[in-house]
């Protein structure tokens, strides 16, 4: 009986890990999936993954004396939440990004259909994100992400004291990653923004007696959205790239 326990135990400390990692992940965190569907998701990876964990975690509970369990239980919660939280940190910078060309290209002030996140962006962010989302799993790095999870048994072990130093490094290396990766896939229309406005304030001074803002605002528009169309696939490489890339390491 006290072993059936240990491997109850056992599983669902996989199912804390995952299920945390599940929470905040991109694509399976949207509030378009219904929570059940999430719930049954987690289990269902938990189930998935089982036979490749199930061992080394009895041996870890047979380490930790049964009232350090509720410790276990924060930690493995806390684990997983980080690493879906950094992989999500990538996202929150492609979304970012793109709101701030919103800006520069002039359609800040449209707003958006909200598919990713709960609140309304714009369109460009909806479109952007939607797009990272399918590329993700075409690519199949949601298996990345499994095998990022598998990977964190083998550098935070359940067993031993959460390493809550080390953590909070990798997520301060991530959030700088992912800032660095903003900047970088919104550089070319920041500098496209800076020229267009500099000619258009250019053009008003000679022009007083006519609103060249307004009257270019679809010219500028027109002008960001070939800039975009030319640079795209590049553009969406570069951030599929450096998330591949962190996946690769093993989300660490």
């Amino acid at each position: 009986m006290q072993a059936l326990e240990e491997q109850l135990f056992a599983l669902f400390l996989q199912f804390c890990r995952i299920g945390g990692c599940l929470l905040f992940a991109p694509g399976f965190s949207s509030a378009r999936v219904p929570m059940q569907i999430r719930l049954f998701a987690a289990m269902a990876l938990t189930a998935a993954l089982a036979p490749l964990l199930q061992e080394e975690m009895v041996k870890a509970l047979a380490r930790v004396p049964r009232d350090q369990h509720v410790y276990m239980i924060l930690s493995e919660l806390l684990i997983g939440s980080a690493i879906g939280l950094m992989a999500r940190f990538f996202f929150l910078a492609l979304q970012f990004a793109a709101t701030a060309i919103s800006n520069f290209i002039g359609l800040a002030g449209i707003p958006g259909v909200p598919l990713e996140e709960g609140d309304t962006g714009s369109p460009l962010a909806t479109l952007v994100s939607s797009a990272a989302i399918m590329l993700v799993f075409a690519m199949g790095l949601h298996i990345e992400l499994l095998i990022a999870i598998l990977d964190s048994y083998r550098v935070l072990d359940p067993a031993a004291p959460l390493a809550l130093q080390a953590l909070t490094v990798n997520m301060v290396d991530v959030v700088s990653e992912t800032s660095a990766l903003a900047l970088r896939l919104s550089a070319p229309f920041l500098i496209y923004g800076v020229i267009v406005n500099f000619a258009l304030g250019m053009g008003n001074r000679f022009a007083l007696h006519l609103s060249v803002y307004h009257a270019t605002t679809g010219v500028v528009i027109l002008g960001g959205f070939l800039l975009l169309y030319a640079i795209w696939v590049d553009w969406i490489l570069l951030f599929t790239n450096s998330y591949q890339s962190w996946l690769i390491r093993g989300g660490f």
